[in-house]
């Protein structure tokens, strides 16, 4: 086949070409209406420029693409340039939605040499190679993008829309390299006829694949939407703790996991002393603030296997999965010196308030044999959290079961009842 074949009639081109931009117009605005009802998202907004400026790019140098003079070629490279922030705006958008930061300055350095050598080549009278090389960094940008969303899928948190991102970025990529290829082999055919055929390729690659990453974004955004949603139904709004329900959607997992893997579980219940007297002397607000330094404090100590709640008022409860007994007591009893220590800045003052624990354990053969489940451990930890209140507050105290009896922990942490197991 030759490569003449390949080119598109001008109707049929200029027919994908308005395509091209009725799609990049629907797409920004979508994208930032987008943006206004997810405000707290970011890249949608990112997105929805970078939209705009592709399809202004795209314009301009279309509009310039057959004409001659100083002004049309000065036009052409500009067009080019405004091409290549879009699309770097893309990546930025991918980026910053993926929770990273920094300054977006790469995209001004590479525009810049993007503008100044293109203007060189066409001051020189090589347009052509201005072309091959607006190709050759586009293509980058777009590489930067498939990698950007690659890293994505290569750490914890795989995700398929992220690796159609990546696959949509190599298309344009490979688009834009076609492009290049076939402007840098051109040999003395004339420049407007290759360029009118690379620039066909690119516009049916450009349709295809840009349509599935408008779609794509629209669904990533949706998707961040829905974890948001599900994040504000399974937490405590104050702490940030996990709610009941979260904690039991959690809980449950953890627990048949912990079994299947032969793990101990160790389950911890906290509740902060004279809660009650802290609210009726200090106020509302200030038991606030006690709650969440509790919260804090407990966040930043936990692994990341390990699940936090609050099941209510004052009451928080800890699973610490494949921790032994010795292991809960050095936990339990650092958070509870963590909190003792902890001044808490009130607006007018400095607090301190303290915290009692109550710990249930099970060894993995006790719930590997049914022995203990996870309601036990709880029950048994509110018992032991009951003892520590009773015994003068702001101690540890663990239940008496068989397993913790077993391990030869000093009798004076132990609740009062010896019948668990």
């Amino acid at each position: 086949m030759r490569p003449d074949s390949l080119m598109l009639g001008p109707p049929q081109f200029w027919g994908l070409a308005a395509a091209f931009s009725v799609l990049l117009l629907i797409a920004s605005v979508l994208l930032f209406v987008l943006a206004r009802l997810v405000p707290d998202t970011r890249g949608p907004r990112w997105w929805g420029v970078a939209c705009v400026l592709v399809l202004t790019g795209m314009v301009v140098a279309g509009s310039q693409m057959q004409k001659i003079g100083l002004l049309a070629r000065t036009l052409y490279v500009f067009g080019d340039s405004l091409m290549l922030v879009g699309i770097a705006l893309l990546t930025e958008g991918l980026r910053r939605f993926d929770g990273a930061a920094g300054s977006p300055r790469w995209i001004v350095y590479v525009a810049a040499f993007h503008l100044v050598a293109g203007l060189g080549f066409e001051a020189a009278g090589r347009p052509l190679w201005n072309t091959v090389m607006a190709s050759v960094v586009i293509t980058g940008v777009w590489l930067t993008a498939a990698w950007s969303a690659w890293r994505h899928n290569a750490g914890k948190r795989f995700h398929p829309l992220f690796l159609g991102l990546m696959l949509c970025a190599l298309t344009e990529a490979i688009g834009w390299a076609a492009r290049g290829a076939i402007l840098a082999s051109s040999g003395g055919r004339d420049v407007r006829e290759v360029v009118a055929h690379a620039n066909a390729i690119l516009v049916v690659f450009g349709v295809v694949s840009t349509g599935s990453l408008i779609l794509l974004f629209v669904l990533l955004v949706n998707f961040r939407l829905a974890e948001q949603l599900y994040a504000q139904a399974v937490r405590d709004p104050l702490t940030g703790a996990l709610n009941r329900r979260g904690f039991e959607e959690n809980t449950r997992r953890l627990a048949a996991l912990s079994a299947q893997l032969g793990q101990s579980v160790a389950v911890l219940m906290l509740d902060i002393d004279h809660f009650k007297q802290v609210n009726d002397t200090h106020g509302h607000h200030v038991g606030d603030l006690v709650l969440r330094a509790l919260a804090n404090l407990a966040q930043r100590a936990k692994r990341e296997t390990d699940v936090f709640a609050r099941l209510g008022g004052e009451e928080f409860c800890l699973v610490l999965p494949g921790t032994d007994v010795p292991g809960a007591r050095v936990f339990a009893d650092r958070l509870r010196r963590s909190f003792e220590t902890l001044e808490i800045d009130t607006g007018r003052n400095f607090l301190s308030c303290t915290v009692s624990i109550g710990v249930g354990y099970a060894s993995a053969s006790a719930l590997q044999q049914g022995r203990a489940d996870l309601v036990d451990l709880l029950n048994q930890a509110d018992e032991a959290l009951y003892q520590a209140k009773r015994a003068g507050r702001n101690r540890v105290r663990f239940y008496a079961s068989d397993d913790v009896l077993s391990s030869r922990l000093d009798s004076r942490l132990f609740a009062s009842s010896t019948s668990g197991g």
